[in-house]
């Protein structure tokens, strides 16, 4: 059994953390850095990811400018981080939908 400390950071979850901060910063009216390190101490473990921690800035540093760059590489692209968002993103401010009027029963 493999103890989560010894784990090492994949790629793939770097990626997601990146997605996740470039379509928040799409929505939000919030600093790209700020997004990141939100990402950073949501996705990854408290142990790496701890602010109050003196002894790992370094590690929380490289990992908030790692994801803000994968995420300013996704901005810049302009390509939809996932297509049902990007639908709905394009789609506001929609119309109302049309009313629901249900005849009474024998009309």
């Amino acid at each position: 059994m493999t103890h989560e400390y010894d784990d090492p950071i994949q790629p793939g979850a770097l990626d997601d953390a990146a997605r996740l901060v470039a379509s928040r910063f799409r929505l939000e009216d919030r600093a790209l850095a700020e997004l990141a390190g939100e990402v950073v101490q949501q996705q990854f473990c408290s142990c790496v990811a701890s602010p109050e921690r003196t002894d790992n800035a370094s590690v929380l540093a490289a990992l908030s400018a790692d994801v803000m760059a994968r995420a300013e590489r996704l901005i810049a692209a302009g390509e939809p981080f996932d297509r049902v968002d990007e639908a709905s993103i394009q789609s506001f401010p929609a119309s109302d939908p049309p009313a629901w009027a249900s005849p009474k029963p024998g009309e």
